[in-house]
């Protein structure tokens, strides 16, 4: 019997600064964090870690998707999850300052 489970894509905050870093978690509903899931981030593919965490910047401004994905076993199928981090410029985001 193979269950299903659909991510859940968590975001430290959905605006950024360009070029600083965001903290980005997978889990799954049951808030099990979801080791080695892909997420894809405009030109950019990162992987997370045991707690389901990884950290992404963007290199330009604008709206980014973001794509959580994990590969199923014979056992478990995930779901991809979905979420929009805003990209901003640095001279227009005095609010985002380190």
């Amino acid at each position: 019997m193979r269950v299903e489970r659909t991510l859940v894509l968590e975001l430290e905050r959905h605006e950024v600064t360009v070029g600083d870093t965001v903290t980005v978690r997978v889990r799954d509903t049951a808030n099990r964090p979801i080791e080695g899931a892909r997420i894809d981030a405009g030109p950019g593919v990162y992987w997370t870690d045991k707690t389901g965490r990884c950290r992404l910047s963007f290199s330009t401004p604008g709206f980014q998707k973001l794509v959580a994905r994990k590969a199923g076993t014979d056992r478990v199928s995930y779901n991809p999850a979905t979420a929009l981090v805003r990209a901003l410029p640095r001279s227009r985001a005095p609010w985002l300052a380190r």
